[in-house]
């Protein structure tokens, strides 16, 4: 009776905490209305570089249906920004416009678009991943408070810049990303779409500049990036930068609703210069002592076989090295390898010996994978084949 009592009680507890939803209002959020303020709103309103497609503007206006107190999730978005040095995207960028330049394209002249193609080039966001050691300063960071704002507050975002140069190079642009946090009463969960971060559909976001910049360690960019809604669902983002204490200055206007998807799912690659060994001895190193580990397991794979003709089990001398595995030991399709010598002088002519299975000879073709005695060898072509299965004996050149 009282373990009946306790699973009321916990009903009614649960019956208190949930609500089940039986009505689904399809909607513009800006025409609906509903009868009731709601406790809670949820959403995924973030785009490319946090406010591109301008969803957070419509996230912020449902809260005029939240209850005093209520929360909205995400709660926050912080959105990042840091110069960046990448010459092979600044050559590629570059590239892309040559096309243009043919004046004799299955007879027609591209030249005349040469200069608004460009142009168009220039003012596309790069949407793709990249080694966070291209960054050349710590990030700016621009908070934006969703439980707080207002949608107005996002049709002009100015976020004011200050880098102090870590790394000497390049400025090729600036490279933006963000994080959002869930704030709940007792615990906050963020998501992140940072470079050093595993990789989400967001990817990052890079802007050019119209010229590069090039600096040195201790000097200060500073400058403004404003983002200006537009009536396309996005922004038009206008960079200004300055290196204090000389004349260089640079900038761009670009179009984030026009971006330029790069990513091809390839691992990203380091920036040069961050190699403090020699990559090809420390690949060598590595292979060789993967070979060492192979040798061992076939030696012991060989001292453990059943002979096939008494006690004539041990290694064969093959012409030519095979990867992962030594030169005086290969295995054959059945676990076990020869011994040439104990062979050698029983017979007359050579043979060769090609497994049934690449697999079985560490993944080398079937041509491969031939082996030569030099001995001579009397071969039962039927033994043979009965013993090896799928394998083939050959007769030798010889």
């Amino acid at each position: 009776e009282r373990e009946r009592e306790r699973k009321k009680e916990r009903d009614r507890q649960i019956e208190n905490l949930c609500v089940c939803v039986h009505q689904l209002i399809a909607n513009c959020c800006q025409q609906v209305d509903i009868p009731e303020p709601v406790d809670v709103i949820i959403s995924e309103p973030m785009g490319y570089m946090l406010f591109n497609e301008r969803m957070l503007e419509t996230f912020l206006h449902a809260k005029k249906w939240l209850k005093p107190g209520g929360r909205v999730f995400p709660s926050r978005g912080d959105l990042y920004c840091s110069p960046f040095m990448d010459d092979s995207l600044a050559m590629e960028q570059f590239n892309r416009g040559n096309f243009w330049f043919q004046t004799y394209f299955h007879g027609v002249d591209l030249s005349g678009l040469q200069e608004a193609a460009v142009k168009e080039y220039a003012q596309q966001p790069i949407v793709d991943t990249f080694d966070v050691r291209i960054l050349l300063a710590q990030p700016n960071r621009y908070t934006v408070d969703f439980q707080t704002a207002d949608e107005q507050d996002l049709h002009r975002i100015d976020f004011p810049v200050s880098f102090q140069i870590m790394s000497p190079g390049t400025m090729h642009g600036l490279a933006f990303w963000f994080d959002v946090a869930f704030i709940g009463s007792t615990s906050t969960i963020w998501l992140s779409t940072a470079p050093q971060e595993p990789l989400t559909h967001w990817y990052q976001v890079r802007c050019l500049l119209r010229k590069p910049l090039m600096v040195r360690v201790g000097q200060v960019v500073t400058g403004h990036v404003r983002l200006l809604a537009n009536a396309r669902q996005s922004y038009d983002v206008e960079i200004e930068l300055r290196v204090e204490g000389t004349s260089m200055t640079s900038g761009n206007t670009l179009d984030l609703k026009n971006p330029y998807f790069r990513y091809s799912g390839a691992s990203v690659a380091p920036p040069p210069g961050n190699h403090t060994t020699s990559p090809t001895e420390s690949f060598w190193a590595s292979a060789g002592a993967g070979a060492a580990a192979a040798s061992a397991t076939t030696m012991q794979a060989a001292a453990t076989a059943t002979p096939m003709y008494g006690e004539a089990v041990g290694k064969m001398p093959v012409q030519q090295p095979m990867a992962g595995i030594p030169q005086s030991a290969v295995p054959v399709s059945n676990g076990m390898v020869f011994d040439a010598s104990d062979l050698a002088g029983q017979g007359r002519g050579g043979f060769s010996v090609v497994p049934g299975s690449a697999a079985n000879m560490a993944g080398q073709t079937m041509q491969d994978a031939s082996m030569r005695y030099s001995g001579s060898v009397p071969v039962n072509m039927a033994s043979l084949q009965r013993s090896y299965g799928s394998s083939s004996v050959l007769p030798s050149h010889r």
